[in-house]
This record gives structure tokens, sequence and C-alpha cells, in this order.
């Protein structure tokens, strides 16, 4: 099986279908289970050292900075290097072990190899007798690694692997990659106190509960149908019913009265109340009120207004097609609901067409029905009657709202903000 020191995840060439989350975020970002991408890699390798390559230079300084990452740099060592859009999951594993054991069982002469899906290389492993010093390439290394050592080593084929290419591949996984996290997580609670405090558990074996938290009564935990995993610090209140496959990250708060089903996975300091059904909320965003949120993408810094609710299948019950600027997708899924871009906030009792996608830092306030694309810095939401924000009015509300959480806007997010805006005022002739 491969044993690495080193983990290097790299970006590939179509990380801009995971719009509108790439337009601040690197693609081993995505959130799908319990965890980023790049999150289950180092749980599954915890010894590991992990590394990141992207040709967006400010976009790598910018995640470098956002998880105190201070060191990049490739040592010598067992190295593996991995395609970031791939969901890293249990079969992922076992499949790669499995085919590097026989690769490494046949009379060759290398121990290092390619992993290929078809014709395509998705991962490489390269042990530290055979690997150059890395020193010897400087900025050079990474282009190397990847062109080269692709075209180089033996080829060992793999099973097709789940990969993340658009965001609701992302929802479609999510209730199976909850399941693959439970592994990682350890339960500090105390059954039989909760249980004692008018807490419902049920299938207990499949709930893990973090330190610190506060599960207030009637609360209901229902993991008869998939697993049930919270974070450190979460704050449960009175007359919530989760119902697992469910992940609720560190900080983070169910107000009172809340409805979580199945595939659903709330990042860190979230505040979510109402209806939520097979979502992903990245982190450090609200949903405090009732209204529907399914089969849905949320990004980070959102804020939804009482009563925004989104309409997730179609009366026809055929496949839901979304679009980006002027190119349209069939997305192949039949329920699919908001694709919600960082920064975005939506006013009381805003109703969301099935498959709507909003770009960054949108401020959605029409009534009605809204489109069904609404680029970033939109101010209203309707094809006629929508503007464009003021760039640095948008910037001081970003600045207030992560003030609140004890957080600032980094320079490069300012910078990568700015450049989104000029674009969209190039479009709209602003």
């Amino acid at each position: 099986m491969i044993s690495p020191d080193t983990i290097l995840l790299f970006e590939n060439e179509y990380f801009r279908s995971l719009y509108p989350f790439y337009l601040l975020h690197t693609q081993w970002e995505v959130r799908c289970g319990a965890l980023r991408l790049f999150e289950k890699v180092q749980k599954e390798f915890p010894n590991a050292r992990l590394v990141f390559h992207t040709n967006r230079e400010t976009y790598l300084k910018l995640f470098l900075k956002k998880f105190l990452i201070a060191d990049n740099s490739i040592e010598k060592g067992n190295l593996f290097v991995l395609n970031s859009g791939i969901l890293p999951e249990r079969n992922f594993w076992a499949n790669i072990n499995k085919a590097y054991d026989e690769f490494c069982n046949s009379s060759r002469e290398t121990k290092s190899c390619t992993f290929f899906v078809g014709n395509v290389p998705i991962a490489f492993y390269i042990v530290a007798e055979e690997m150059v010093n890395p020193t010897e390439f400087d900025n050079r290394f990474y282009e190397i690694l990847l062109h080269k050592y692709f075209e180089k080593l033996p080829r060992v084929e793999l099973p097709i692997p789940k990969v993340i290419n658009f965001l609701w591949d992302a929802i479609e996984y999510n209730a199976d990659a909850i399941e693959n996290d439970f592994r990682y997580f350890e339960n500090f609670a105390d059954f039989d106190q909760l249980r004692s405090q008018s807490v419902s558990l049920i299938n207990e074996n499949k709930i893990k509960i973090g330190k610190d938290v506060r599960i207030l009564p009637n609360v209901v935990l229902n993991a008869e149908k998939g697993a049930i995993i919270i974070g450190d610090n979460v704050t449960i209140q009175p007359f919530s019913y989760i119902e697992g496959p469910v992940a609720i990250g560190k900080n983070s708060t169910i107000k009172t009265g809340s409805f979580i089903y199945q595939g659903t996975s709330i990042g860190e300091v979230c505040k979510v109340g109402g209806e939520i059904e097979n979502t992903i909320i990245q982190a450090y965003s609200n949903k405090q009120h009732h209204g529907f949120l399914g089969h849905s993408y949320i990004g980070e810094w959102c804020n939804l207004g009482a009563g925004t609710t989104t309409s997730d299948l179609k009366n026809t019950y055929e496949s839901v097609t979304v679009r980006i600027e002027n190119e349209t997708f069939d997305t192949g899924r039949t329920f699919l609901g908001l694709i919600c871009g960082d920064h975005t906030r939506t006013a009381i009792n805003t109703s969301f067409n099935t498959g709507t996608i909003t770009g960054i830092c949108c401020n959605i306030y029409n009534s009605g029905l809204l489109s069904k694309y609404i680029p970033s810095f939109t101010w209203g939401g309707n094809k006629t009657q929508s503007t464009i924000g003021n760039f640095e009015r948008t910037v001081k509300s970003i600045e207030t709202m992560m003030a609140r959480r004890g957080k600032s806007l980094l320079e490069e997010e300012r910078q990568i903000l700015e450049i989104e805006h000029k674009i969209q005022s190039n479009k709209r002739g602003r």
C-alpha cells in the first residue's frame, strides 16, 4: 500500500466548472460530507505533510493564509500527487492500495507509478529512493512533476472514482460522504446524561458528538438512516429534529424548531433554522429562520433572510438545467435547488426557482421568482430591475459581517473581489 510522507494536491484545469465557488476558493476547499476535500486527505494520512499547487498564485496565497499553512514546500520522501477534483473516500483509497500492491508484486524494477482512469492520469506515487531532489528544480519542480513524470512512470489502471466536476456533484455525493467521514470522528458525549435531559437518541451507535456540545431538551437525533456527526462547541436548541446522514461543524448553532434531513452538511460557525434537506453550507453562513432549503450549495459568509425558500424539483419532474452567463448545462439531476456564491444575502421571503445560480456578493431583494442566473455583485435579482452594487459599499458590509465573527478581509480576497467587480461592470457597460 502507499505510504506517503508528502501529499501534493493540485488544482486541475476544470476548476471553473465549480462556479461560483472557484471565484474565491481553490478546488480542494470544496466541502462534501463533514470535511473539505483537503481535510479528508489529511485525515486519511495524519502523519503526511500536505502541500498544494495551483497556477492561480493569488488563490494559493489566500488559501495558505486562511488555513495558517506556513510551509508549502516539497521535501524528499515518498510523494503522492493527487488531482484535487477526486472525492477521496474509502473505496478510492482501497482501490489505490489494491492496485499499487498488485503493481509492486509484479516483476518491475521501479516502485513508482502513475495511476490512470482510462487515458486520464489522476495521481502518481514516487518512492523516496527514486525521487530527484526537489530543490534542484526550484519553482519549476511542480510543473515537471505534473507533466513529465506522468509520461515516464509505469501506468496502473484504477476503477472510475467519484469526481466533483460541478457543485451539484458534491450535493449528490454528500450523504455517502458523511457516512465515509464518520470514521474520522470520536464521540465525547454521555448518551445516558443526554437522555435524562429529554434528548431522544435513535440508533446511537451511529451518532458522534464533539466536545462542549450543548443539546437542549426535546431534541431528536435520528440516525436510523445514516450517521450524525456533531462538531465541538455546537448548540442545538429545543424542538429540533435531525435525521442522518447529517454533519454539523464546530461552533455552529441549530435554532429552535429546526428540521434538518438526510444529506445535509453544515460547516463551521453557522446559524441555521427552518427546514433543510440534502444541502451543503460551506462555513460562516446564516439561515436562521423559517423557509425551505433543499439540494443546495451555499458558500461562505452568506445570509439568507427570513422566509427565503428554494424550489428543488420541477413540476414536470424533468432534469434540471442551469445557466451560467450564456451557457446552459443539463445537470442530469431531478433535484437541484440553489447554488449560492460567497457574501450573498437575501431579503425576507426571497423565492428561488429550481436550479438557480448566484454569483458572489449579491444583494437579492426583488419579490416573485428571480432569474435563474444572477451574476456577481447584483443588487435586485430580476432581469429588468437589477443593478450592480457599489464596490466600496459592498466591501464595507463584508468587513462588518466578518468582524462580527472575529475575522478580517485578507488583501488577496479584496484583490479577487475587485477583479470580479470590474469584470461584471464591463459586461454590464457600467
